[in-house]
């Protein structure tokens, strides 16, 4: 570049803000001035944002986007466990043949599997056996004659969930405290189960409520043996108690059911009960009922 272009470039810089060339013009305010001179408003001025105003729109915007999917999920899981609640307090009183009666059985054998103690199982178990107890007597009573059959099933459900207790009793693989507490709880119920069965004579064949009689005499049994064996490992003031309520219920069925022919051996039971010997005195009883039975045979 040669000096007269030098020259030249800069004298235009120099001229380039001169009034005449246009320089200093405010277009804003030669806006303003037009739009005042014929009648119109002014637009409202331009709003200056901050960092503070860009951060808090961005964060409504993650948040929303975050929260509407958020409480999607949570509506459904709502409705759906409100659902479930539904079905579970409406299955509590499903009979066999129901169309909830599975949903009642399926939710017990989850409380079953959610037991965290031996004492709490027992006690559920012993729950579902009264409540097979109750659906037997209910549909007995009502559908003895219309439908036979759907008695059946329930009989049949409350002779399984007795035989699944005095199998589990009967098992050497569960541990001592399992089946004593199962034993127990066994123990105050029985007595209850036989009186209710005996209540249904003109509902239940002979046939069946024999047969159901026998398996609960037998649970009963089996549960007296569990809490013997455990008292005589480690003797306690609880299974004492649970022995001596099952001595006098069956001092006091021995009485009913034979008489004074019972007295001696009734005498003998009480005797072996003063020294401990529990184990002797519910087979005092039991082979005094045996002999008493074959002699009265045909």
């Amino acid at each position: 570049m040669d000096k007269l272009d030098r020259q030249i470039i800069d004298t235009l810089k120099s001229l380039k803000d001169d009034p005449a060339f246009g320089g200093g013009y405010d277009f804003a305010a030669t806006h303003k001035q037009a739009l005042l001179k014929n009648g119109f408003s002014l637009p409202a001025s331009s709003h200056q944002y901050t960092w503070r105003d860009y951060l808090e729109t961005y964060t409504w915007e993650f948040t929303h986007s975050m929260l509407r999917p958020l409480g999607a999920a949570v509506a459904v899981f709502v409705f759906a466990i409100t659902g479930f609640i539904s079905v579970a307090n409406a299955s509590g009183r499903a009979l066999p043949g129901d169309e909830l009666y599975g949903v009642k059985l399926g939710i017990e054998k989850a409380q079953l599997a959610l037991a965290f103690s031996a004492d709490s199982r027992a006690n559920l178990q012993v729950e579902f056996a009264s409540r097979r107890l109750e659906e037997m007597v209910e549909l007995a009573a009502t559908l003895h004659q219309d439908a036979p059959e759907t008695v059946q099933v329930a009989v049949d459900r409350f002779k399984s969930e007795v035989s699944t207790i005095k199998a589990e009793l009967q098992e050497q693989t569960g541990t001592q405290e399992s089946k004593t507490e199962l034993a127990k709880a066994v123990g105050r119920k029985t007595e209850a189960y036989s009186s209710t069965v005996a209540s249904t004579s003109t509902e239940l064949s002979p046939e069946v409520r024999t047969e159901v009689s026998e398996i609960i005499e037998q649970t009963k049994d089996q549960a007296v043996e569990v809490i013997i064996t455990a008292h005589e490992q480690t003797p306690d003031e609880e299974t004492e108690h649970e022995l001596a309520l099952a001595l006098e219920t069956e001092i006091a069925d021995m009485k009913l059911q034979f008489g004074d022919a019972s007295a001696e051996p009734v005498e003998a039971a009480l005797a072996l009960q003063a020294e401990g010997n529990y184990r002797r005195a519910f087979q005092v009883l039991k082979e005094f009922a045996l002999v008493h039975e074959l002699d009265v045979l045909p």
